[in-house]
């Protein structure tokens, strides 16, 4: 039996002459914020929708909860749903809307199950307001709680903090992390890797429909952190001369040639001197500042396109 609640192997899916998801993989394990980064247009919303159930691969396996999922496999239902638009009644109250889901999903006691959802979404429960009157940030957290109406193991939001204010988009992060304090697995997509960084652990770069990097969140701040890039010939004695020589503790060797040093406070004229004396020759030095846009542009370009 496998770690990961969820397994996607070799997923496609092509529309016509399109295709929109290109033999794609990745795990995702329980607890997981999963992180799906990529500009409008990469087959962000198309690849959801399959993990969702809403549209069927063209070719590719998804595995639930160590199942295999097929048409209509009553493990989708272990997962909450908010792809593209909630939908919503917008001449009824936030109560209301979620009252007619509970229905539909033969919830008992439906009354403190709404009320509980509402005050955990940060929704009034007693305001009687049509939700057409709403701002867009109490609309998407009544999708959250819409999503969240059957009580799912794994919560999929797609682009949740488009179109919100800095307000509404604190309010939207504060409502992932505790949701996913609660025990659910969240899979978040997003083409602003700044404000995903801030709750994701995990990170898959998808680009053209492909995916072109899986990072953790500790890689991923490491590879933007500042450092300074040390290009030599004997990796091995240089460490040494770092450490010994210069107090230097907060490193990483790369390759047979490359070292990253993190202590950027001191001066890359004091590591060239001190390996110097000591016979080692350097062949390139130079200080690295990388923002996580740079570093997110770097992988797929600042193009974006058509909807996903």
């Amino acid at each position: 039996m496998s770690n990961a609640i969820i397994e996607v192997k070799q997923l496609s899916k092509q529309f016509k002459s399109n295709v929109a998801v290109n033999n794609v993989n990745f795990n995702i394990r329980k607890g997981d914020i999963f992180g799906l980064i990529g500009p409008n247009g990469a087959g962000k919303s198309t690849l959801l929708k399959m993990i969702g159930g809403l549209i069927y691969p063209s070719s590719g396996e998804i595995h639930l909860f160590d199942h295999t999922m097929r048409e209509n496999h009553p493990y989708f239902e272990r997962m909450g749903l908010l792809i593209e638009e909630a939908g919503i009644f917008p001449h009824y109250s936030a109560y209301k809307n979620l009252d007619l889901i509970a229905i539909s999903y033969g919830i008992k006691n439906r009354k403190k199950h709404i009320e509980q959802l509402l005050e955990l979404v940060g929704l009034d429960k007693s305001n009687k307001t049509k939700v057409k009157n709403y701002s867009m940030g109490m609309k998407q957290r009544l999708g959250i709680a819409m999503a969240l109406i059957g009580s799912p193991d794994v919560l999929i939001l797609d682009e949740p903090i488009n179109g919100l204010d800095p307000q509404g988009i604190s309010e939207i992060r504060q409502l992932i992390l505790e949701l996913n304090k609660t025990g659910i697995t969240l899979i978040i997509s997003s083409h602003i890797l700044e404000e995903l960084s801030k709750v994701a652990t995990t990170y898959a770069i998808l680009h053209h429909g492909k995916i072109i990097e899986i990072i953790s969140k500790e890689e991923l701040l490491l590879q933007c952190e500042d450092r300074i890039e040390l290009e030599v010939d004997d990796p091995k004695m240089t460490v040494l001369i770092l450490e010994n020589h210069l107090g230097i503790q907060r490193y990483k060797v790369i390759d047979d040639h490359t070292i990253y040093v993190y202590e950027t406070d001191i001066e890359t004229q004091q590591i060239i001197q001190s390996l110097a004396e000591n016979k080692i020759f350097v062949h390139s030095i130079a200080k690295h500042k990388q923002s996580l846009e740079q570093y997110f542009l770097e992988r797929t370009g600042s193009s974006g396109g058509a909807d996903d």
